[in-house]
């Protein structure tokens, strides 16, 4: 075989190994950023009116860490996908170790596929908690920074 047919040969099981590779990643799927399970916090969009978005899809969150800023309204926008209703409520202690944990925010349940958005008061810096109230398993932080003085 003559050299340019083997380098024409090689360009095309190069291409087809990332073809390959390509399509079996769209057929798998690559988890999303922030997804349950990892140690990435989804940010804020930070825009004049902040907000951050989290979808239910199989009785669970796609984030288990979300932050919000300090001090300042935000939005909170809920995607459900499953037909069993969800929602977001806000407690300033983890409502799995402690019954009596304070709500700070209770947002309305959702009926999928839908979508709410909630208006969030101002939080001083901390750590919340949020959970989907109908499936406590659904439960995260909510990671607001500490502002410097």
């Amino acid at each position: 075989m003559d050299s340019h047919r083997r380098a024409v040969l090689h360009r095309a099981l190069a291409t087809a190994a990332v073809v390959a590779t390509a399509a079996t990643t769209a057929l798998v799927g690559a988890p999303p950023a922030g997804a349950h399970g990892t140690d990435e916090c989804r940010a804020y969009a930070p825009v004049a009116h902040p907000f951050v978005k989290i979808v239910a899809e199989g009785n669970q969150f796609d984030a288990d860490c979300l932050k919000a800023p300090a001090d300042r309204d935000f939005r909170i926008y809920l995607r459900n996908n499953d037909a069993d209703p969800h929602n977001i409520s806000i407690y300033a202690t983890d409502p799995g170790k402690d019954k009596k944990a304070e709500q700070i925010f209770k947002g309305k349940a959702i009926k999928g596929p839908g979508q709410e958005e909630y208006a969030v008061d101002a939080l001083p810096g901390g750590t919340y908690y949020f959970q989907d109230d109908k499936t406590p398993g659904m439960k995260g932080v909510v990671q607001i920074p500490t502002k410097k003085k």
